[in-house]
């Protein structure tokens, strides 16, 4: 994989990283939310300190991720279910056809 070196810049610091040129664009936009979200905060609370508003942020951000993640679990086992009695009718069916032509 090809890596490239870029500069973002979080809450004002600006940080050398070095990435696969593949995960460029999604580093980038992630850097946007972050200070905007961190922009939110500092509009709606009276924090000044970026510390505190890169905290507030990552709270934000994580427990949206485990929200979506839990979610996602859920969803993929109730279609492994699915999938299952998808596989047990196909068998039966396949079963009856046999019995069918057996006949």
């Amino acid at each position: 994989m090809s890596e490239i070196n870029i500069k973002v810049e979080v809450a004002g610091s600006v940080f050398p990283l070095k990435v696969d040129a593949k995960d460029e664009q999604n580093i980038k936009e992630a850097v946007d939310l972050i200070n905007k979200k961190i922009a939110e905060f500092e509009k709606n609370y009276a924090i000044k300190d970026k510390k505190d508003l890169l905290s507030m942020v990552m709270l934000q951000l994580v427990s949206q991720f485990y929200t979506r993640a839990s979610s996602a679990e859920k969803e993929l086992s109730h279609l492994k279910l699915l999938f299952a009695d998808v596989e047990v009718m196909l068998k039966e069916h396949q079963q009856n056809i046999k019995t069918i032509t057996e006949e």
